[in-house]
């Protein structure tokens, strides 16, 4: 039978045959747009063959037994916010291709549930008559899924929101800020738990109200930049390397100085009234010398017992490093403790890969800033 909808396709269908037999005759036997033509052909029949077949979705009213089941008779599915998710998602997955991989996945994630969710609501709101069932059904499938995952998301939110406005604010006002946001939390829920009649929409509002304002807030900051203590210490990478000079730099604030007792020291290294001086077990007095392992870890403690604050530099040797086109590059090798008050400790580990008579410089610990303070290191 030939219906309605069939016979537009056919039509197309005779309409791109023809031209694919033009194009031939006019382009002396083109290929590539007689097969596009073609092939547009060919999908058009088979369309309008599906239409003759299915009869444009009718049902001829002589047959009362289909009527019941007829596309017409069932129920439409309702509106939903899905279609447009999915469009926004295919539009964040063009986007990231040609901006940033992470948009890319993110939009392809999003695209992902979207789609599985619109499939669901669509088939859920065919599941019976009654709309409230319809709705049931669909919750036993997705709600154990969206909770969670919705959920996570949320406190992601959160927290990215009040990371970006403590990174913001000064050191001085970060406490003041949350303690009044834990104060805050805590008289809402505790106004909530005492009235127990508050509807649920004046809660969720209030709760949404307060969710875009953190939002907004983290939003806006993020746009303005970190505080400027933490935006110059990114951009000179305070924390990268350590300084090993006389004076205090970023590295030695607050630096710890407890070193455990299982820390298998394989020599201590004393400063004591201007005079530096290593012990090592098996060896008695004060030693100006030291041997160490090759291409193993060594454990070196430092004791200050000056009035002043020092470190300890260890230096084993230089590497030259080929940077191409015949440029190289010296390096010192060199590890270092942070600065320690009087009575304070620290240890260094370094690995030392050559015996030191393979080096042109002597491998040695000094103290900055203490004249004729050095014990050399003897690595076999």
């Amino acid at each position: 039978m030939i219906t309605t909808g069939s016979k537009f396709l056919y039509g197309l269908g005779t309409a791109t045959t023809v031209a694919a037999i033009l194009w031939f005759i006019a382009n002396d036997g083109g290929s590539i747009g007689v097969v596009a033509l073609a092939f547009l052909a060919v999908a058009l029949f088979f369309i309008g063959a599906i239409a003759s077949f299915v009869r444009d979705g009718h049902v001829l009213s002589t047959e009362t037994e289909a009527h019941a089941s007829s596309n017409a008779a069932q129920r439409g599915v309702g509106r939903s916010w899905f279609p447009f998710g999915t469009a926004f998602a295919t539009g964040m997955v063009a986007v990231g291709l040609v901006s940033s991989p992470g948009i890319f996945k993110v939009g392809i994630c999003l695209q992902f549930a979207m789609l599985g969710e619109w499939l669901i609501k669509n088939w859920s709101d065919r599941a019976s008559s009654n709309p409230a069932y319809n709705e049931k059904v669909r919750s036993w499938v997705v709600h154990p899924l969206e909770i969670p995952v919705g959920g996570s998301l949320l406190l992601a939110v959160i927290v990215l929101s009040f990371s970006r406005i403590m990174l913001s604010i000064s050191k001085e006002s970060g406490p003041i800020v949350f303690a009044i946001a834990g104060a805050l939390v805590l008289f809402v829920g505790s106004m909530i738990s005492v009235r127990r009649g508050a509807s649920r929409r004046i809660v969720g509002a209030l709760a949404g109200v307060v969710l875009v304002a953190l939002s907004g807030a983290g939003i806006a900051l993020a746009l303005d930049g970190e505080r400027h203590e933490l935006t110059v210490a990114a951009e000179e990478d305070h924390f990268a390397h350590r300084p090993c000079g006389e004076e205090a730099e970023e590295a030695d604030e607050d630096a710890g100085r407890a070193v455990s007792a299982k820390s298998s020291v394989a020599a201590t290294v004393i400063l004591r009234d201007g005079r530096l001086f290593a012990e090592m077990d098996g060896w008695a007095g004060e030693l100006s010398a030291i041997t160490l392992q090759r291409s193993n870890p060594s454990n070196i403690l430092f004791i200050n017992e000056d009035d002043h604050e020092h470190r300890m530099v260890v230096t084993y040797g230089m590497i030259t490093e080929d940077l191409g086109g015949g440029v190289s590059k010296d390096t010192v090798l060199e590890a270092c403790t942070s600065l320690i008050g009087k009575g304070g400790t620290q240890a260094v580990s370094v690995v030392i890969p050559k015996p030191s008579f393979a080096s042109e410089e002597p491998y040695s610990i000094t103290v900055p800033g203490v004249e004729g303070a050095s014990i050399e290191i003897q690595v076999p």
